[in-house]
Formats: C-alpha cells, structure tokens, sequence
C-alpha cells in the first residue's frame, strides 16, 4: 500500500513542473486543501488550486520540481523536494523579473485517499529564494 502511495505523491507533485497543470485533474480530489506557510489562506478545490499554479508559472515558466525522497506510510507521503527555475515575468517581493535563475527547497505532506490527494500541506525555503531574486532581509537589531 506504501507504494501506491508513493507513486501518487510523485505522479500529483508534477503538477508543479510548467506545463503539468493537468495532473491536478487527474488525482486531486474535489475536496483538495492546498496550504503552505507563504500562502495567506488555504486554496480549496482542484480549480482554486490550477488558478494558483498558473500564476507560479506565469513568474516562473520554466519551472521544474525535483522529487528527491518520499515516505509513505498509510494514507499519508511525506515529501521532499528541490525546484528549480527562471524569474522571467512579473514581481515577486518588490523585486521585478530579469531572469534570476532559482533552486528552491522545501517539504510537503500530502494526504491520499482512494490513489487521489485530499490535502497537500508544506513548507519551502523562502528566505533562499528571496535570496535569489536579489533581497537582502535585514537582521533583527541586536540591541
């Protein structure tokens, strides 16, 4: 049964890639919960979900995801993972497109249920990629 999970978390984790949108179709459930700590609301169901991605990859339109390990135990797979892109349009932290190159990376749990994602819930590293883009975060004072 681990297996079946782990090849769902890897099969639904493509959607990431540009161009993979449609896997969203294929095994999320109706329900589907999409929540990491940048977003400021969770996204509900499989539209809310692909509208979302679609603007990840209007920033970002060649972007690709490296799956590196999954553990799978029941109804759940635990995830981690590199992406990998280009900031070609738009802005993102005040920051404008020219062309960073980036390499993100963060960790996902997703729930599965009858081989279809319910909830995918994760972190990413977005100080690197803030990083990347050219942002210096100031440190906290000290004093």
């Amino acid at each position: 049964m681990s297996s079946d999970i782990e090849n769902t978390a890897r099969r639904y984790l493509q959607a990431w890639n540009s161009g993979e949108r449609h896997v969203v179709n294929e095994i999320a459930a109706q329900d589907l919960v999409v929540s990491y700590t940048h977003y400021p609301e969770p996204y509900h169901g499989p539209e809310a979900f692909k509208e979302m991605l679609a603007k990840t990859h209007h920033f970002f339109p060649d972007l690709s995801i490296d799956v590196r390990d999954v553990v799978a135990d029941e109804n759940q797979a635990f995830v981690r993972w590199t992406y990998q892109g280009t900031f070609q349009n738009g802005e993102m932290f005040g920051i404008s497109a020219s062309g960073q190159s980036v390499e993100v990376t963060g960790m996902t749990v997703l729930e599965i249920e009858d081989d279809m994602v319910k909830r995918e819930e994760g972190v990413v590293d977005n100080l690197a990629l803030m990083q990347q883009l050219g942002l210096s975060p100031g440190r906290p004072d000290s004093e």
